[in-house]
């Protein structure tokens, strides 16, 4: 892709998180889109040939985005349980608070899984393969790993069913990060010694 279309992509990516974020999936229109993003909605159809492929490809965008800070803060200086909690803060904690900011979340979600499963998945996929390299790197028994992982992927998800609001979905983020780390260093001092 050339670099003048995908500045072009990213900025039809950022007008329409902004879009649906003020008016949801259903209350947006192409041509909301394209005016937030300075164009002609001809010339969004360039782009994009309808509103679910612009929002699966925003989505993925904004997904992208959160995998990259997550996997960084698996790497940044601090303890197990500070890089964990870093993580999960990143990437569910952050893509929460942006969703629960928008007065159409259920209307976002539903699109989400109605438009952007598949767009997402790279990016899902490579925060999983993140997290178990990280998950290595610690020492933990090759037996647990697997456990965590699932825990940590699925975990997050049951915190919001009751639709908390971002302090709470957030201290839920740290218990698990806090209790889950402390597993894992008393697992790989076990293993280690």
């Amino acid at each position: 892709m050339a670099p003048g279309e995908q500045q072009r992509r990213g900025a039809i990516h950022s007008a329409a998180i902004r879009e649906f974020s003020a008016r949801g999936f259903t209350g947006t229109s192409m041509a909301n889109i394209a005016d937030a993003a300075g164009m002609s909605r001809p010339a969004l159809y360039l782009y994009f040939e309808n509103k679910g492929a612009i929002f699966a490809a925003a989505f993925a965008a904004l997904m992208e985005d959160a995998v990259d800070r997550a996997l960084a803060a698996l790497s940044a200086p601090g303890s197990v349980a500070d890089q964990l909690e870093g993580f999960l803060q990143r990437f569910d904690g952050d893509l929460w608070e942006q969703m629960a900011a928008s007065p159409h979340s259920e209307d976002l979600m539903s699109a989400k899984y109605e438009h952007a499963v598949e767009a997402t998945r790279p990016a899902l996929d490579r925060l999983r393969r993140g997290m178990a390299s990280w998950l290595r790197r610690t020492g933990a028994p090759a037996a647990l790993r697997a456990s965590w992982l699932e825990l940590l992927d699925m975990a997050p998800k049951g915190f919001k069913l009751d639709q908390p609001t971002v302090a709470v979905y957030r201290r839920r983020l740290t218990t698990l990060a806090r209790s889950v780390a402390a597993d894992i260093e008393r697992s790989a001092a076990t293993t280690s010694a």
